[in-house]
């Protein structure tokens, strides 16, 4: 804790510092004033928790001075010290609810227990300092909430629910504009001070131009910011919010920030709100750090439905011309950027089918796959993470330059491997096709091609075996005309069950998952 001690005689004041010194009382900090004037400065600059003062100073008395600080430093206990017994000196200490009155020449002991009892009361004062603030926030927070959700769920919004703070502060601001904020990671990854210095910037910004807000986080990445003003927001100041507002979140996060239009009562919040969600759907046609604003050409109309460009794909990467595949890509992207067409999970199910021409690549060319396609994470997954167009754009331009160097870095494939390959495309839809019956078919012993084959292609015979069904199977639940049973039965499994157990454990999704995604 910090003490202040005030008073214009010096020796007063070093005795009274070096006794405090010798005790236990948990006063880390002590200052001076030598008179009331000090005396206020001291305090407004250092903020001390408990304040010894004399009454009679020149140029200001303590209780001057107790009345200038006590609405600026509402939280400070005082201590008064006196040499004269006056009755109304007394009256002021009570009416400025001081903890003691101690008279000069000062008693140690007693100077001792005044001070035990001003650090409890601060202690007190603290805490319920602390619970006040902590049950603002929490209606705050329960406000913010409600305004996110349509009026038959959010239910009568009454203001004795949001607290005393709360409520005064949205019956003087009528006027509301949302905002939401998403990031590419979850806020919980934001340390307490980064969050706390985000909200506090941003809470003395907005009291500048005489506005005020409500937050709460919704689904780990957003951070929605229900502002509120005495009068509508002009477009200039949503800007400025916005822009103030993205400044404030700085290059550590990647973001967008969606603003709706301004409403006038709570009952009409949920427009607002409503509106920025769906402007936020077209962040994915957008670079980082966008701001997307009430705008009629920013809003989505109905989706179109695009031709399946995934085949004239596969083909330009078959051709193993590196201009035609940037071409082609570059027109791909290109028809899907229009965000007034498309939604983002019709770009992602068509980035799928292009991610996956690049894997049939590999299988129709006879080359070891790039590793990006063989780990356990699923090629779905991965393309529902990208967050803009421009991503997965990006990765997929990454993908198809590896698999050109691999067709230039290619050497003619071993014979053996060639009719293992080949035996195998012939007879995957048997179920009884084992390792032991190719390797008699190119009559070698089974350790032999086993070696062979994983030396030459990076992936065993089984795996190999597995990849191959799966890819067929994939190839069948593009037509719905084929049952899943049917399919299984196809592709060498009379288990219906350990089918789909195998195609989950290759493909990260259930055969009926995966037609529903490559149906949509």
């Amino acid at each position: 804790m910090t003490l202040l001690i005030v008073d214009d005689e010096d020796l007063t004041r070093g005795g009274i510092a070096a006794a405090i010194r010798k005790t236990d009382l948990p006063i880390k900090r002590i200052l001076e004033a030598d008179d009331g004037i000090r005396g206020v400065d001291t305090a407004l600059e250092e903020h001390p928790d408990i304040i010894l003062s004399d009454i009679r100073m020149a140029r200001m008395s303590g209780i001057d001075m107790a009345d200038s600080l006590k609405d600026r430093l509402p939280d400070t206990v005082f201590i008064f010290m006196s040499g004269y017994s006056d009755r109304e000196y007394l009256k002021e200490a009570i009416r400025l609810k001081a903890v003691s009155f101690i008279e000069k020449p000062i008693d140690l002991t007693e100077l001792e227990n005044a001070l035990r009892e001003a650090i409890r009361l601060r202690d007190e004062i603290l805490k319920s300092r602390q619970s006040k603030l902590f049950e603002s926030r929490a209606a705050a927070g329960r406000l913010a909430l409600s305004l996110t959700l349509p009026p038959e769920e959010a239910g009568e919004l009454s203001m004795e629910l949001t607290g005393d703070e709360v409520s005064e502060r949205v019956r003087s601001n009528r006027f509301i504009t949302t905002f939401i904020v998403k990031t590419t990671v979850s806020l919980d990854n934001l340390s307490s001070d980064e969050r706390k210095r985000i909200s506090d910037s941003f809470d003395v910004f907005l009291e500048s131009i005489r506005c005020g807000e409500i937050n709460i986080v919704k689904h780990d990445q957003y951070l929605v910011y229900h502002v509120f003003s005495p009068e509508k927001l002009t477009e200039k100041n949503i800007r400025l919010i916005g822009g103030t507002l993205k400044d404030i979140l700085g290059d550590k996060l990647k973001f967008f920030i969606s603003a709706g239009n301004t409403v006038s009562g709570l009952e009409n919040a949920w427009s607002s709100y409503n509106q920025a969600v769906l402007l936020m759907q077209s962040s994915f046609f957008k670079d980082y750090g966008c701001i997307i604003f009430d705008s009629s050409e920013e809003l989505l109309p109905a989706p179109r439905v695009l031709p399946d460009p995934s085949d004239a794909y596969l083909l330009s990467l078959l051709s193993g011309d590196p201009e035609k595949v940037r071409r082609t890509e570059e027109e791909i992207e290109r028809s899907l950027s229009d965000s007034r067409n498309l939604l983002p999970n019709q770009v992602r199910d068509i980035y799928y089918k292009l991610f996956t021409a690049v894997s049939d690549a590999y299988r129709k060319l006879s080359i070891p796959p790039d590793s990006f396609f063989s780990t356990s994470e699923s090629l779905l997954s991965f393309v529902q993470e990208c967050n803009t167009l421009r991503e997965l754009s990006g990765h997929l331009s990454e993908r198809s330059l590896r698999l050109l160097e691999s067709m230039d870095n290619k050497e003619p494939e071993n014979p053996t491997v060639f009719s293992i390959r080949e035996y195998v495309s012939k007879n995957y839809s048997r179920e009884d096709l084992s390792v032991k019956e190719i390797s008699g078919y190119v009559h070698l012993s089974s350790a032999y091609v086993c070696t062979l084959f994983k030396n030459e292609t990076g992936t065993t015979l089984n795996q190999y075996i597995t990849l191959y069904r799966m890819d067929k199977a994939k190839e069948f639940l593009s037509d719905p005309a084929y049952t899943i049973s049917e399919i299984s039965m196809k592709v060498g499994y009379s288990d219906g069950n350990y089918f789909g157990k195998s195609f989950k454990k290759t493909v990260g999704m259930t055969p009926g998952e995966y037609r529903s995604h490559i149906l949509l």
